[in-house]
């Protein structure tokens, strides 16, 4: 048994008293059986563990797992039989935060027959996944060179007469050409006042010359994601500009500073928000500062005003304030932030933060 399973069995029987646990996120049982096919249910009991998989997945699943019983679904039998002979009567776990309404109401009633008991767990395995292992880090560190090698060509590249899709497009086959294993997310690329948009979809909108450019982006690396962005302009751009940018630096250089072991998220978030607070700009940061970064690219836990959790060593999360003027033009600098095992704070993301006026070819 590996020692992710032995972690979650512990937890499992110390934190809910349950004999089984459904894993229904594919992020989650990759994690804890690696697995890596969008279709499965994994079983963790108390004994053994199965991997229910129709008959597309089969030999994956045998290839990809160890000491998990593979079982496959056929018309003749699906998984919430073969979920009944797995549980009996037992108390049996479930994901409350992926798991969808229709699966909720199928798992209730095979328990109900089976006379046994339905319990939530509230981010189970997640909280395993935060704390990442040494492999895991190789993995992020190696997902961020990636991107960084990537915002360098594309500075290299860039011009007038692009159309942000075109950038984008860009971005996406060079870091895939260098090994990325694609994008960590719809890359994000937007040119003038469409900056002020957090989440702007690239647009067949063209680049003009003296134009705020924002780019955010990720690479993956044997799963892993790196998430990275950087705002600059295309020639020269307005001082207002370039006051913004730098309180916009300042605030996530502050941030940054102040994370240690044993604080909350939300201090963090908040030494942020305070910084934009005095500079009077702070009703312009419309999102939370941060979040995990793993297997996936947005994961628990967040960081925001709320965010509760306990920076501990070996955590990787973005620290990303952004600023946004409604139809005028946006800022954001984001990095991917780890706490290292002696408690210092290293950054995966290395392309340079400080203020950027690029010329073009």
């Amino acid at each position: 048994m590996n020692e992710r399973l032995k972690q979650v069995k512990k937890i499992m029987h110390e934190n809910y008293s349950i004999d089984f646990l459904i894993v229904s996120d594919k992020i989650n049982y990759r994690y804890l059986s690696g697995f890596t096919g969008s279709n499965g249910l994994l079983v963790v009991g108390d004994e053994r563990e199965y991997l229910l998989v129709d008959g597309r997945y089969t030999e994956q699943a045998e290839q990809q797992t160890e000491n998990i019983c593979i079982l496959t679904t056929t018309p003749q039998k699906n998984q919430w039989q073969y979920l009944a002979e797995i549980v009996g009567d037992g108390s049996v776990g479930f994901e409350r935060s992926s798991i969808s309404y229709l699966m909720y109401l199928e798992l209730e009633a095979v328990i109900s027959e089976q006379k046994g008991k339905l319990i939530e767990t509230i981010h189970l395995i997640e909280q395993l996944r935060m704390i990442k292992e040494p492999t895991e880090i190789r993995y992020l560190k190696e997902a961020a060179m990636l991107a960084d090698q990537t915002f360098e060509y594309i500075k290299t590249i860039i011009k007038p007469g692009m159309s942000e899709l075109d950038v984008a497009n860009e971005i996406d086959y060079y870091s895939k050409r260098i090994g990325s294993e694609g994008p960590a997310f719809e890359t994000i690329v937007a040119s003038g006042n469409r900056t002020a948009l957090p989440h702007a979809h690239a647009s067949r909108k063209v680049i003009q010359p003296d134009e705020l450019i924002m780019i955010d982006f990720g690479c993956m690396y044997h799963g892993y994601h790196s998430d990275m962005t950087r705002t600059f302009a295309l020639g020269k751009a307005a001082d207002k500009i370039k006051e913004t940018y730098q309180q916009v630096l300042n605030a996530q250089k502050q941030a940054i500073q102040a994370i240690e072991t044993g604080k909350t998220l939300k201090e963090i978030d908040q030494t942020a928000r305070m910084y934009l607070e005095e500079s009077g700009i702070a009703e312009y940061f419309s999102h939370g500062l941060g979040h995990g970064i793993g297997l996936s690219c947005h994961e628990y836990p967040v960081v925001n005003q709320d965010s509760a959790v306990n920076i501990r060593e070996g955590m990787v999360f973005t620290v990303e304030p952004g600023i946004y003027f409604p139809g005028d033009y946006g800022i954001r600098i984001e990095d991917d932030i780890f706490i290292t095992a002696d408690g210092r704070v290293k950054s995966f993301t290395q392309t340079s933060k400080e203020w950027m006026e690029l010329e073009w070819n």
